[in-house]
């Protein structure tokens, strides 16, 4: 799904994914960028204690970021009773406590997946309260499937609307492109995911008035 909006151009030099977020973001519709940032700290908020176990061979001090196996291929295979157990929380609504609780509980604590600077409160609360839960589920699925790949490439804005009705569509996911940018390979594989599974995300073509009209 594509569309394009016409924006004035700023009087000083601003970053695309910022000109659009501001001209849509009201009130009622808040518009965050967020990138990677979003679905990857939700995960890591979920997922801490999968993620940070103290296998054999992931911790060798304690001002590590993360596990050093991190990258490897058999990551989420060591783990894979903890991240089931995790997400298993998603099914029967827990995950909106267990995060906020680690949100709070870790804050600022290193995490290979926890973007502390992004992340605020009323992110975390818009995102917890208008993301469908198998919406993360599927999301977290795909990210488990390829960590290494999958952490990158997600869209650049999140626009939620938490007045309207469950079922409603009350978020949506952009990835921002200016004139002549072109889609890269990881964020097409995402894009492609959500529109396989239900996922509201969309590319939008951001022009500037006045290109092409002799300005």
């Amino acid at each position: 799904l594509c569309s394009e909006v016409v924006l004035a151009r700023p009087a000083q030099p601003v970053a695309v994914e910022y000109a659009l977020r501001d001209h849509w973001h009201r009130g009622e519709a808040p518009v965050f960028y967020v990138e990677n940032a979003l679905i990857n700290s939700l995960f890591g908020l979920l997922c801490w204690p999968a993620i940070f176990a103290p296998l054999p061979g992931a911790f060798f001090h304690p001002f590590q970021s993360g596990p050093a196996d991190l990258g490897a291929p058999d990551f989420v295979a060591r783990r894979q009773p903890l991240f089931d157990a995790c997400l298993a929380e998603l099914q029967d609504g827990r995950y909106r406590s267990t995060i906020r609780g680690r949100f709070a509980g870790k804050a600022g604590t290193q995490s290979p997946f926890v973007f502390w600077g992004t992340l605020s409160d009323a992110l975390l609360e818009l995102a917890l309260d208008c993301i469908p839960a198998a919406h993360l589920q599927r999301l977290f699925d795909r990210l488990l499937r390829d960590v290494k790949a999958n952490r990158t490439g997600f869209p650049d804005l999140v626009r939620f609307w938490p007045d309207r009705a469950e079922g409603a569509g009350r978020y949506e996911l952009v990835e921002v492109k200016a004139p002549g940018d072109k889609l890269q390979d990881n964020q097409i594989r995402w894009l492609d995911y959500c529109a396989a599974h239900g996922i509201p995300a969309r590319v939008c073509h951001v022009q500037w008035q006045g290109i092409g009209e002799g300005a």
